[in-house]
């Protein structure tokens, strides 16, 4: 018989759909994480078929792989995917997936008169977690199938892997990336962590989303040693969304939480979905009073001061002028601060009154008072050959820099501008790096590593080691279509811009990366080659740029209202707040 298609690919105008993975668009504003799609968008679903009478073990297997790429059943548990098996309630996959960028051809070996053996191999480009974390991990994969013939001599799945096994395709139809938010250790202010959530119905998701965050933090950011105002034990009773109002309903355990904590938590997590603009909390099924709320209905304007990209005002702009002295950047020129500061690689304090700034041979941190210019502290590279990135403010008023070699490489942070401190627990210390930039909230640092002779985007999170020191580690690459990076920064809570190359395009070149994991997208540069670029919610894109045959650099400025780049002659290393 011959192998007939097993799903149809329909442009449905689903209730609950979205394409849940990010493809395009330019992320540079300070808007909440996680909404590149609207939750209510159309999108492309799956129509999973069951089998046919008398297929191939390799249909078989085929057939399941394309049918378990859709969430389909009330729970999205992958009904038709189960017909495929021949014991359907032993298989409990969840979310956890290989994803892949090719697939060969399948094998095939007979291992008796009714038993086969099906193998799948190809590229790996990473794998989603059980808890919905992304990591990039480019390789190849093998998996197995087992098979034999029922009393019917059909054939059937007897043993198979643990993970689904998904192309970027089926995640972009079957996902949503959405961020649960987290307080950061010792403060307010809210860490995102994105999670991939299949999409199964329009109930479904919000109803999911919350649990989720109820549960608390993926593994990987849990170690951060983020908080959660949930007590142990909450359940979700229930959730209703109607007319705009989104009615949380919590078991009694929640009545030991701290209200405010665990109303701002779940209303930076449900406002990425369009249709919530306001909630009531509920406690077993009676509406709470929230202090500081007015009346029993919150909106996301109350909780509007927790927003973690700040406040999302245009920031000022610094940059390096051609006599080596700090700059400021104003909407025609670029003219010398007052003060005059010496600032190669300018990094500036959230509160703008500090700058940390590097010397010419990048052997030198010096952090400078902007006002009055008093040196504040200076540290020197202690290894031989030792170069320092540039440097980074957390929003706590610590400088964040990496002394590296060739050979390996050391994290200080400069406690208050003023003490520095080497980093024992620095898991990247056998690697030499390029960047680092530590998030706002203080908890992930993202850097440009050499690793296997590349330079890799990773992410990691900053927490206390058990000896009671700071210690960063964790790292994990979030992207494999990039295959080397040149700079990056934060320009929102999960997003970072990179100039960087990917295998299509060796030439440098500017991305947005979700720090989630989900795919790249290119933005339109200035032209010319670009050096380093720098971000900040609600503000311009900056870059330093070199023209091909002139050794000029200048600061070029994207208008987000005309999509146009401005460039300033004879200046370089922009830098906002941070």
């Amino acid at each position: 018989m011959r192998f007939r298609l097993l799903a149809v690919a329909l442009l449905t105008l689903l209730a609950g759909g979205c394409v849940g993975v990010p493809q395009g668009g330019r992320v540079l504003s300070g808007n909440a994480g996680g909404t590149e799609q609207p939750v209510d968008d159309p999108f492309v679903g799956i129509i999973p078929v069951g089998p046919a009478r008398d297929w191939s073990p390799i249909a078989i297997v085929e057939g399941f792989r394309t049918a378990s790429s859709s969430f389909d059943g009330p729970n999205g548990d992958h009904q038709v995917a189960r017909s495929y098996l021949a014991c359907v309630s032993c298989w409990r996959p969840g979310v956890a997936s290989i994803v892949y960028s090719k697939l060969d051809p399948p094998s095939y070996e007979q291992d008796g008169p009714n038993r086969a053996t099906v193998t799948l191999q190809g590229t790996q480009l990473g794998q989603i977690g059980a808890d919905g974390q992304y990591i990039a991990d480019a390789r190849d994969f093998k998996q197995v199938f087992h098979l034999r013939q029922d009393a019917q001599r059909q054939w059937r799945i007897t043993d198979l892997p643990s993970e689904l096994l998904l192309s970027r395709d089926d995640v972009t139809r079957a996902f949503r990336t959405l961020d649960l938010y987290f307080f950061a250790p010792d403060s307010q202010m809210l860490v995102p962590n994105p999670v991939f959530i299949p999409l199964v119905s329009r109930s479904w998701l919000p109803t999911q989303l919350v649990k989720q965050l109820i549960g608390g933090p993926t593994t990987w950011l849990k170690s951060a040693l983020v908080r959660s105002a949930f007590p142990v034990g909450t359940r979700l009773r229930g959730l209703r969304i109607d007319g705009g109002v989104a009615t949380v309903d919590l078991t009694r355990q929640a009545r030991a939480g701290d209200l405010n904590n665990m109303s701002i938590q779940l209303m930076w997590t449900l406002r990425q979905l369009r249709e919530v603009q306001r909630m009531e909390l509920r406690i077993d099924g009676k509406p709470v009073d929230v202090p500081g709320v007015s009346g029993a209905l919150q909106s996301t304007r109350d909780w509007a001061a927790y927003n973690p990209n700040g406040g999302g005002e245009p920031q000022p702009a610094y940059v390096r002028l051609a006599d080596g002295r700090l700059g400021r950047l104003d909407a025609a020129r670029a003219s010398a601060v007052p003060t005059k500061v010496q600032a190669g690689h300018p990094a500036i304090s959230y509160d703008d009154r500090q700058v940390a700034s590097l010397n010419d041979a990048a052997d030198t941190v010096t952090v400078t008072d902007l006002i009055g210019g008093a040196v504040r502290t200076t540290l020197r590279a202690t290894a031989k050959g030792g170069r320092f990135t540039p440097p980074s403010w957390d929003s706590r008023g610590n400088v964040w820099v990496v002394e590296s070699t060739k050979t390996g490489s050391q994290l200080w942070v400069i406690e208050g501008g003023t003490r520095s401190v080497a980093v024992d627990g620095w898991a990247l210390a056998q690697y030499p790096v390029k960047t680092l930039r530590i998030a706002r909230d203080g908890t992930r640092a993202a850097v440009i590593v050499k690793v296997d002779g590349r330079w890799q985007v990773q992410l990691g999170r900053v927490d206390r080691a058990p000896s009671g020191g700071l210690q960063a580690e964790g790292f994990i690459s979030i992207s494999s279509e990039l295959q080397s990076a040149i700079d990056l920064t934060w320009s929102t809570t999960d997003h970072l811009a990179v100039v960087g190359m990917t295998q299509g395009n060796p030439s440098p070149s500017l991305f947005d990366v979700p720090v989630s994991g989900a795919p790249i997208s290119p933005m339109i540069g200035p032209g010319g080659e670009i050096t380093t670029i720098t971000a900040s919610p609600g503000s311009p894109l900056l870059v330093t740029q070199r023209i091909s045959g002139d050794k000029t650099l200048n600061v070029c400025r994207l208008s987000v209202q005309y999509d146009e780049w401005k460039c300033f002659n004879g200046t370089s290393n922009p830098a906002y707040p941070g």
